[in-house]
């Protein structure tokens, strides 16, 4: 098993391209690569969630036949094997909705299915990893006993998100990332009062609910301006960190195109960032990057009061790094240090956190969870993985953090020249949220 391969540059760009591309351009571009290029970036595909987008896009171009016979082959297995994977989960989706209504909890689901369809039109096209609810934080236990009698188990928390998992006693293998199989997460997230940081409360987007319906059933989702501020905050803080996944920003520029002529919405965005302190910069960011990525243009009624009122140093890091950090290679770079050196720099705690983000002093979370009835074999060879896994985030943390030191110096000369020249564009540049 291996975590990362790195993939061909030139099947990077060619499947970023071919999803604003003509059919001409497009069909230029992808039949100039030969097979063993796209073998080798096969994991990048299924790690950067475009693989099925990408699929999607070739054949409404009807350009299949620009790709390798087993790697169209592979793609259109992938998405056989992903409708049946996306089938499974909506049945748990299901089934975790009427528990929780059953119980009287209150609460929303967040992103997975809900982002149909505005951010994507089909969600077997999606490669959904999880669940995500907002949690009335009354009703926080009342969701963990369902949960546990449903099989999961909390392997963590923190002051705003308690993990569950289910059926991970055995490592998920990357060939089977588009099947269905026994391991489940769950994640709850909920609000803690300002003035009480370890006592959960509910969160006011919960008033604003509305019934979404799928099939004979209907369950809560977010009001569209919260989902929207919601996936752009989502998207921001993975900019914020080693590794984002590409068909997010996909997804965030196709919510944009769905409802760019809609100025009531855009109205209600504004109102709903009001009270979330990185929203502006957040969507400010995210529509920078996925329409540069995937074309199309920010909406005017928008972009005045996020994307160009970007401060000026995140606005050069989007120019200099952007493009590069969000197209690596799993499991990413470091090169996010340089945008919350930016964030954060008026936050005292940083340079600490900076210093732990280099080289963590605490071990990774753990890739699988023993089960009672394992076998010394079973265990054994998990305790392998986990060992391969270990080595794996060092290599990362040792290489990736050199990389960072060495850009970190260019990195401040580029942004002295540029406080030289417009001493006034590094202002307001808000400080992360705790939350």
């Amino acid at each position: 098993m291996r975590w990362s391969t790195r993939a061909e540059r030139g099947v990077v760009e060619a499947v970023v391209a071919a999803l604003s591309d003509s059919p001409e351009q497009a069909q230029e571009h992808l039949s100039a690569l030969r097979y063993p290029e796209w073998s080798r970036s096969y994991q990048w595909l299924d790690a950067s969630g475009l693989a099925l987008y990408f699929l999607d896009r070739l054949q409404e171009m009807g350009i299949e036949g620009a790709l390798p016979a087993a790697t169209l082959g592979r793609l259109r297995q992938n998405l056989t094997d992903n409708r049946g994977r996306s089938s499974s989960m909506f049945n748990e989706f299901c089934t975790i909705n009427r528990a929780f209504l059953q119980a009287n909890v209150s609460f929303s689901n967040l992103k997975g299915f809900t982002l149909s369809p505005d951010s994507c039109p089909n969600p077997a096209l999606r490669s959904q990893l999880d669940f995500d609810f907002l949690i009335d934080g009354e009703h926080l236990e009342r969701c963990q006993d369902i949960l546990v009698k449903m099989g999961y188990v909390r392997n963590a928390a923190n002051r705003t998100v308690w993990e569950f998992k289910a059926g991970s006693s055995e490592l998920a293998r990357i060939e089977d990332h588009y099947k269905a199989r026994p391991q489940r997460s769950v994640e709850l997230h909920f609000s803690c009062a300002a003035i009480a940081p370890h006592a959960p409360t509910r969160d006011e987007r919960l008033d604003r609910t509305s019934l979404r319906k799928w099939g004979d059933d209907s369950y809560p989702v977010l009001a569209a301006a919260d989902q929207f501020v919601a996936q752009a905050l989502h998207l921001f803080s993975h900019l914020r960190s080693a590794y984002t996944r590409v068909s997010w920003l996909l997804e965030f520029r196709q919510h944009l195109t769905a409802h760019y002529d809609d100025r009531p919405f855009w109205d209600e965005v504004r109102e709903r960032s009001q009270c979330q302190p990185d929203a502006s910069v957040a969507i400010g960011l995210s529509t920078l990057l996925s329409t540069r990525l995937f074309g199309g243009r920010a909406p005017a009624q928008l972009a005045h009061w996020t994307l160009d009122r970007l401060p000026a140093p995140i606005r050069l890091w989007s120019e200099r790094y952007g493009r590069e950090a969000v197209l690596a290679n799993f499991p990413g770079t470091k090169l996010y240090l340089l945008l919350e050196d930016e964030l954060a720099q008026s936050d005292p705690d940083w340079k600490k956190r900076r210093r732990s983000s280099l080289l963590p002093r605490r071990r990774a979370p753990r890739i699988s969870f023993p089960s009672q009835k394992e076998s010394l074999l079973v265990r054994l060879r998990r305790e392998y993985y986990e060992l391969r896994f270990l080595l794996f985030r060092l290599h990362f943390h040792v290489v990736e953090g050199l990389r960072y030191l060495v850009e970190a110096r260019r990195w401040k000369r580029q942004i002295s020249s540029q406080r030289i020249l417009t001493p006034c564009a590094v202002t307001d540049v808000p400080r992360r949220s705790r939350g």
